[in-house]
């Protein structure tokens, strides 16, 4: 009876339910490896034989990394997802200078997606691919990481794709995937943290007003958003969240400049935030490229008001908003900004 009893306190409390280990065996590593939560150093254990052992309580799941130098910036390193059982840190049998951690579910889901996703990219790379597969491999890697975050709604792995596909979604279509995923994932910083975004996000879905920004111009002068917008002369205003640092941000410079050729007469001015740290570099990515609209920046990368009022989580990001304050349109990449210009411009 006691022993029933017992049991049933056990069952009840779930004791021991979060702890995990980690289980390293990695040829030719030696000395001690280190495991971190971003920059933070949690724990260090010696490597024997190339094997190694963590063990923790995952209060909850995340990003972890093992690196066998304290400044995390050693020769050897791993990332893997913390969460309840047993971790295993091995040697990757087709790259002999790789790690790969298996035997939880999520870190089952990231290294088989990893595995998929690299060979796509290699056969991307391929100068033997064609133009048309290519396109394919785009279209099926878009496929695989919407599939990858629809099979793994129960685990970290699910809700680390949705979070770094979340620039995609609406705020309200970022609170219906949220809701898709178990309770108890639902409950994990990460997916709080998402659904901070998304509320925010949802101020900045089509049809909501828009909200103000000034900061200053390149001779240090502020430049209010409001008054852009305000200006009798401009019918759409584009505000174009980018960075000199960001490749596909410099992607969209030309097609930027095109639309502004073909449309700055009829009414369409551009006010362009960037989320660049270095003044000169800032400058000299305007000047190079010719982007001859209205550019502002607080030059402290991320750490802007706007990415918050506006929820950027990714660049480059853009909002349209008509004379009115009303947002009209988002994030228009490519061809979609000449194309939505041509339609409301008429």
């Amino acid at each position: 009876m006691k022993k029933t009893l017992w049991i049933a306190a056990a069952l009840l409390c779930g004791c021991g339910g979060n702890n995990y280990t980690i289980d390293g065996r990695v040829e030719g590593l030696e000395g001690t490896v280190y495991l971190f939560a971003g920059n933070e150093l949690l724990d260090s254990a010696q490597v024997t034989d190339g094997a190694f052992r963590f063990k923790g309580t995952a209060e909850n799941p995340g990003i972890r990394f093992v690196a066998d130098s304290e400044e995390n910036n050693g020769t050897f390193g791993t990332m893997l997802i913390v969460e309840p059982g047993t971790i295993r840190i091995e040697t990757d049998a087709e790259n002999p200078g790789r790690a790969v951690a298996t035997g939880t579910p999520a870190n089952d889901a990231k290294t088989a997606f990893e595995e998929r996703l690299n060979a796509l990219i290699k056969e991307y790379r391929d100068p033997e691919t064609s133009e048309e597969r290519r396109e394919a491999i785009i279209e099926e890697n878009d496929a695989m990481r919407r599939q990858a975050c629809e099979n793994n709604r129960d685990n970290y792995f699910g809700a680390l794709i949705l979070s770094e596909s979340s620039y995609e979604f609406s705020g309200q279509e970022l609170l219906d995937e949220i809701a898709l995923f178990s309770p108890a994932m639902q409950q994990t910083e990460l997916l709080t943290q998402l659904r901070e975004q998304a509320e925010r996000k949802m101020k900045t879905d089509i049809g909501n007003p828009y909200t103000d920004i000034e900061q200053p111009d390149a001779s240090g002068t502020p430049v209010s958003l409001r008054s852009v917008i305000e200006n009798p002369d401009n019918k759409l205003t584009l505000i174009d969240f980018w960075a000199s640092w960001c490749g596909p941000c410099m992607g969209e410079v030309p097609h930027l400049k095109k639309a502004y050729a073909d449309f700055r007469k009829r009414g369409f001015e551009i006010y362009g935030v960037s989320f660049d740290n270095n003044r000169d570099k800032w400058l000299e990515a305007i000047d190079r490229h010719d982007m001859k609209w209205l550019h502002v920046s607080v030059l402290n990368g991320f750490d802007n008001q706007a990415a918050k009022d506006y929820a950027v989580q990714g660049i480059p990001s853009n909002f349209l908003i008509d004379s009115q304050g009303t947002i009209v349109a988002t994030n228009l990449r490519g061809e979609a900004l000449h194309e939505k210009l041509e339609e409301l411009l008429k």
